[in-house]
């Protein structure tokens, strides 16, 4: 009797991850970082547009809590009121009005004519570490005038007026996808948004101007940018609702979630670096889970299935945290499998861990992910997605092999920024979406969402995966994505420091007398003692986020310096007591010094912050 030999499918996760720290000087009401509305126009929009062209392929995308937060409240719920999107105009005066300083600087200066500039707004639009001419060699060489305006404010050679116009102008024009410049778009609300009046294109891949800009046209820019940014969130319901897309989440302020569990943990995958005093605060470990559940089950309509840990980091200890919020399945990076037991583990499978078995975990291809990331930037795209297809395939299932799934997990936003052959990367994601769909229609391949994956879809042919079914991780090793460790975040001296402030400011909140709120509970009144009380804790939560500790230390060379994120750090701190305060709770009076000693800002690069900040992986 002969056997029949059978085949496993191969399956591919692609999770486009995106994040922005929370920007907010809570004190001024003000975002003091420009980057979630650039991304916004350049990015969030277009990545989930354009796979509806490309029905068959299916994907994940990782919106983080403090993102989304800041695109709703300060860039839609602010603007809404005052924009007509049908004439492509905000009612400046009454904008001002009213929201003058408490919202995105850069928006304020592109509405005030340019001749009432003071010293200040010159300042901020030209030499503030996170400037209006703060962008990627690459993006900025495709604009020859912006590029010559930047040279010029290098030389500190005098500007006029109009090329103050224009600087302030190009700072929003430079960061639309190039699809808006190029053509009309039908945005999710019906909405069109078109461009080809103030830009072309030159057969050489150059935009230059077609006019001379007015005030009128600073004015159109914000409006037309508030157009895409009202539509980021409904693109990505819709494509969720299809089912071609899942979303996921992070902890609410993006914290590295096992040291605020137990910072000792970093003990282990860094034996020998010094350490901060022990912070160990489960309790708001599963916050800042909870707070990300809710948040996104009152922004999508239903509680997220899957969770991106920041920054790929996780630990055994805190999967139950993941678990107790609903939380099926989370991801790391293949370096973390290595070092987990039992040892020998392949990456192409997903496995389930923690106690209750109820949680899946998958494993990045760390290679597939860093090509798309870094190696590709300096390929053309067919060439790039050539050479993504033909290394997916070489995890093809043998004979009598099970199913297989390959994870790649990368950034969704400033790759992009760095491909040199094709603007934003779009001949290299539209050869790469094109590739898919014909392995998909060849019975080569499927790319699947994780919740595809383990309950299945019948319809396009992929089979349920139980979580009951993966076989287990005993033990998970504590580390992140970059190199399964959490040395980006703790054991120098200065992020060390950073721990030691954010201890004393836990301990005194802690004491303070005012409890730790629901998570999962309403906000309260606007200016309440109440309020304030959760004010207070919600400044802690973001100061427990990664992205402050990340800059300290003297590994990173940025533009403008790490002052910023310092400058983010010791607010949010400060903030604790000035609202502890305000809703009767006894705090200390604390005086907490900044912590990054003076260093030059970087010569090598002329990119935005937030470029260095997410080209990591």
């Amino acid at each position: 009797m002969s056997t029949i030999s059978t085949k496993g499918t191969l399956h591919l996760n692609i999770i486009w991850h995106q994040h922005q720290p929370l920007y907010l000087d809570s004190d001024k009401d003000q975002l003091q970082g420009p980057w979630v509305r650039t991304h916004g126009t350049k990015d969030y929009y277009d990545m989930a547009a354009m796979l509806k062209d490309y029905p068959d392929v299916h994907c994940t995308f990782n919106l983080t809590s403090s993102l989304l937060w800041q695109l709703e409240r300060y860039y839609i719920d602010r603007l809404k009121p005052f924009v007509n999107v049908r004439r492509n105009r905000i009612n400046t005066d009454e904008f001002l009005t009213l929201w003058q300083g408490k919202t995105d600087p850069w928006i304020d200066l592109a509405l005030k004519p340019t001749n009432t500039l003071d010293e200040h707004d010159l300042r901020f639009l030209l030499y503030d570490p996170w400037n209006a001419l703060h962008i990627t060699e690459v993006m900025i060489g495709r604009f020859p005038a912006y590029m010559a305006l930047k040279e010029k404010v290098k030389r500190r050679e005098h500007l006029s007026e109009q090329e103050l116009r224009e600087i302030k102008f190009w700072f929003f024009l430079a960061y639309f996808d190039p699809d808006f410049l190029e053509k009309k778009i039908l945005l999710e609300d019906g909405i069109t948004i078109d461009l080809t009046d103030l830009v072309t294109k030159t057969p050489d891949g150059m935009y230059i101007l077609k006019k001379m800009i007015a005030e009128d046209d600073c004015n159109r820019i914000v409006a037309e940018m508030y157009k895409v940014m009202v539509n980021i969130i409904p693109i990505h319901q819709k494509l969720m609702q299809s089912g071609q897309i899942d979303i996921t989440t992070t902890p609410f302020y993006h914290p590295i979630l096992p040291l605020v569990y137990d910072n000792d943990l970093a003990r282990v995958c860094q034996p020998n670096d010094s350490m901060p005093n022990r912070f160990q605060y489960p309790q708001d470990a599963h916050a800042q889970v909870a707070k990300a559940v809710t948040y996104f089950k009152d922004t999508f309509g239903q509680e997220p299935l899957g969770m991106w840990p920041s920054e790929g980091s996780v630990a055994h200890e805190v999967v139950t945290v993941f678990s107790k919020n609903g939380i099926q399945w989370i991801a790391t990076d293949e370096k973390i499998l290595t070092r987990s037991k039992p040892e020998h583990l392949s990456k192409c499978y997903p496995y389930r861990v923690g106690k209750d078995n109820t949680v899946a975990i998958v494993f990045r291809d760390t290679e597939l992910s860093d090509k798309i990331a870094f190696a590709y930037q300096h390929f053309k795209g067919e060439d790039a997605a050539m050479d993504f297809v033909q290394s997916i395939m070489r995890y093809s299932s043998h004979a009598n092999e099970p199913d297989r799934l390959v994870t790649v997990i990368l950034d969704g936003e400033n790759a992009w920024e760095w491909y040199r052959y094709e603007n934003d990367g779009k001949g290299f994601l539209h050869a790469l979406y094109r590739k898919l769909s014909r392995l998909f229609q060849e019975n080569k391949l499927i790319t699947v969402t994780m919740s595809e994956y383990i309950h299945g879809n019948k319809r396009r042919g992929v089979s349920p995966h139980p979580i009951s079914s993966m076989r287990e991780i005993e033990w998970l090793y504590p580390g992140s994505w970059i190199n399964a460790k959490f040395d980006m975040w703790i054991g120098h001296l200065e992020k060390n420091q950073a721990w030691n402030y954010l201890l004393v400011a836990r301990e005194d909140l802690e004491s303070s007398g005012l409890p730790q709120p629901d998570p999962h509970a309403a906000v309260p009144t606007v200016n309440t003692r109440a309020w304030y009380s959760y004010q207070a804790w919600e400044a802690m939560y973001a100061a427990e986020g990664s992205d402050w500790f990340w800059w300290y230390g003297t590994q990173h060379s940025v533009p403008g310096g790490t002052k910023p994120f310092d400058l983010a750090f010791i607010r949010h701190l400060k903030n604790i007591y000035e609202f502890a305060k305000l809703a009767g709770g006894h705090v200390p009076n604390r005086e907490f010094i900044q912590i990054v000693t003076e260093r030059p800002a970087a010569q090598v690069a002329e990119q935005g912050v937030m470029v260095q900040h997410r080209r990591r992986v």
